[in-house]
Order: structure tokens, then sequence, then C-alpha cells
């Protein structure tokens, strides 16, 4: 009777602890408490702010400069695009030119990372790709930037590009983490290519500075080689930058457009005057 009473005394006992336990048990294995807040908040990369990880949240900062500049950001070949972005959001394999996913979609990136550093953007509205055919696109483009040039002032014009060629050229890992490789463009046959050309050196000098090798350099085409201006006459501030290759990842390109973009912002915190 005595050995009766107790198993009955156990078994509501474990009735009583059971609810306890399933609810205890999950915090224990993941480490947290029922006093903790989970935060699920997707990585976010810029040079001047900590990293967001699924595991822990840290605190973001602006970093706003002395020197605030104003960027003009278009895409003359709008329709180029990312392999695994594509595959990513529409399952479609090998696609590197799209009419909406497309990099043009790196637009938002870009104006979140210059104005962390107290920056602004305009976002240059143009697709005249015309079924994704490139040929023709500067001389398509330039009407458009000339008209917002014309009613406005920027310090940077910036023409973003994804190269053409595969992973392992336009990807490189730095201290565990993976970006994508960027190069600098200028054309060389017009009156702004001395200035445009030493602009483009600085910014790869300083994102090298930052990322080591992260940039492949400036690369200056003639006529027989390119397009030999890329409507860069327009500006002594004017970038082509090729922002990784059709097989690099949306993180990928994250990171590298928040070391760009604090290098850009460098430039002018440290040449105020240019």
């Amino acid at each position: 009777m005595r050995k009766t009473l107790q198993k009955v005394m156990s078994f509501y006992l474990f009735l009583f602890l059971m609810p306890i336990l399933m609810i205890k048990l999950p915090m224990l294995a993941f480490g947290t408490t029922a006093s903790e807040k989970v935060e699920t908040r997707p990585v976010a990369y810029a040079a001047n702010t900590k990293e967001i990880t699924n595991d822990s949240t840290k605190e973001n900062t602006v970093n706003t400069t002395a020197h605030p500049i104003k960027v003009l950001l278009y895409f003359t070949h709008i329709q180029e695009s990312y392999q695994p972005i594509v595959e990513k959001k529409l399952g479609l394999k090998a696609v590197n030119y799209h009419p909406t996913a497309n990099i043009s979609n790196v637009s938002d990136l870009v104006v979140q990372h210059f104005s962390l550093n107290g920056d602004s953007v305009d976002v240059l509205q143009f697709d005249k790709m015309n079924n994704m055919q490139i040929s023709g696109a500067y001389t398509k483009i330039r009407p458009y930037l000339q008209k917002q040039l014309a009613g406005n002032h920027y310090d940077v014009l910036l023409d973003v590009h994804r190269d053409s060629i595969k992973r392992e050229k336009t990807t490189i890992q730095s201290n565990g983490t993976s970006y994508a490789r960027m190069s600098f463009v200028v054309g060389a046959e017009h009156a702004n290519y001395k200035l445009n050309e030493a602009f483009a050196k600085a910014i790869s000098d300083e994102v090298n500075a930052m990322v080591p090798d992260i940039s492949k350099g400036v690369l200056a085409k003639t006529r027989d080689t390119g397009n030999g201006i890329y409507n860069q006459d327009l500006s002594s501030h004017s970038l082509l930058v090729e922002l990784g290759g059709i097989e690099n990842t949306e993180e990928e390109i994250n990171r590298t457009i928040s070391i760009l973009t604090k290098a850009i912002s460098n430039f002018f915190e440290e040449t105020p005057e240019t």
C-alpha cells in the first residue's frame, strides 16, 4: 500500500513538472532563458557599423563625416545580373541578364551604406537596354545624365556594373570572410581622363587599405579596347565600378558595397577641397 501511494504521488509530481520541463528544455538547449530577448535579423555589413548576426545583436552607429557628399548613382548596363541572386529570387539558373532581377537591385544597399556615412544619393532612373542588348547603352543614357546634371551638383558620379568573369577571379577571402572583388574602368579619350584616373586610383588604394586586394586596380580603355569615354567627360569625379562577377552572392556584394562607399566618403573627408 505504501509503495502504491509513493508511485501515485510520483506520477502526479511528474504531471505537475512536465509543462515546466517542456518549456525549459528547449531554452537550455539553445542557451537562452525566459527573460532573454531573441532577435533574428539579416546580416548587415557596413564599413563603419558593427555586424548583426542571427545569434547576437550589436548596436549600429552612424558615423557621419565632416564633409558629407552627394552622389549620383546609375547603372548604364542595368540588366546585368548575378546568377546566385536570380536563382534565389526566381529559381532561374545561369541567368546573366534579367529585366527586373538585376544589378539595379543593389541601389538600396548603396544608398543605405552612403547614408551611414552621412552622405546622400540620387538614383538615376534609366533602363534602355532593349531586351538585354547592351550595345549603345552609353549613348542612350547620356541625355539622361546631362539633364540630371543640369539642375544638380554631385561630388561623385557612380556607374555600377557587374563583371562577366567567373567566381574564382571575382572573389577574395579576408579574415575568413568572402568579398566580391571590384575594378575601376576609366575612359582614356576625353579631357577629364587624367583627373578621373587619379580619382579612381585613389579610391582603389583606399579600398585595398581596408581589405587587401579587394580592388583589381584601374583599367584605362581607349575606343580600340572599349568605349573610350564612358560619359566620364561629364565629371572629373566619375567612377565606373565593376562590382563582382556573375557568380558572386548577395552577401558578398553587400560587404563590398560597404567598403566602396566608405572609401569614397573617406576620400572626400581627407581631401575636402577636391
